[in-house]
């Protein structure tokens, strides 16, 4: 099960065959009855990424053989893609999806791609040398998931005591620091580069949290607020006047 996330790739077949050889290589025999011990634990991972085997086999081995790849990638809501030239530093799989990191040689930075939005990768015949101070720990340092940035901002995030326990109960950030409040709430402090990523996973705790800072944090939720909150009307008033709505209040049941 815990092999999952790597189905469809080429390590899952290494890893396999590894954990095959531990278990063989055990002196003592190990009997279990799958009827019983497996029904009484579960794995279920949301919203599973999945990669095209073609592509990762590409980018995997130009990672390991430190060569240049070219791929067409789309851009969120972007109809096309737009072939990119990169040097491939690491593959990640994170929030349930595998990103590849790389220098994108057309705009001169480190980028972060999504695998599913890769397609038509092609290895070049031209080499490169990994620079020896980089490591994905630091790459990921100031991201809530996946998304990093240059900023450097101080979060800070109260969830209601109705939720505080969810809160209590994870890892969300290395940077985390929590702070127990007097009505049984809980007060989250990350560090992070920047907020796009916070801003949503503050809005998935519904009205149970409230960024008090940064000023930029609170700015964005509002904003996004108010738009929800007139979508939200406008389509109740769309539906209240849908046809078929009957007015006679003799005929409801």
């Amino acid at each position: 099960k815990a092999l999952e996330q790597y189905r469809g790739t080429p390590f899952h077949r290494q890893l396999e065959a590894s954990f095959e050889k531990l278990a063989g290589g055990l002196r003592d025999r190990i009997t279990f009855s799958p009827a019983d011990e497996l029904r009484s634990v579960s794995f279920r991972n949301t919203g599973l990424g999945r990669a095209d085997l073609t592509v990762f086999n590409v980018l995997s081995t130009a990672v390991l053989r430190q060569r240049e790849v070219e791929f067409d990638y789309r851009k969120p809501g972007a109809r096309r893609g737009e072939r990119r030239r990169v040097r491939p530093y690491h593959l990640a799989h994170r929030e349930n999806l595998w990103y590849l990191i790389a220098f994108d040689t057309g705009r001169a930075a480190l980028r972060t791609f999504a695998l599913p939005r890769i397609s038509a990768a092609a290895a070049t015949a031209e080499g490169f040398v990994r620079p020896e101070d980089f490591s994905p720990e630091g790459f990921f340092a100031n991201a809530l998931g996946v998304l990093g940035g240059p900023g450097d901002f101080n979060v800070v995030i109260r969830f209601s005591p109705a939720v505080a326990d969810r809160v209590r109960e994870r890892e969300w950030h290395e940077s985390q620091r929590l702070r127990d409040l007097p009505d049984g709430g809980l007060e989250l402090t990350l560090r992070l580069g920047a907020l796009a990523e916070v801003e949503g996973w503050v809005l998935g705790w519904g009205a149970e949290a409230e960024a008090l800072r940064p000023p930029e944090l609170r700015r964005r939720l509002a904003a996004t607020a108010g738009c929800l909150a007139a979508a939200y009307a406008g389509r109740s008033r769309r539906a209240d006047a849908g046809p078929g709505r009957s007015t006679d209040r003799s005929t409801r049941a």
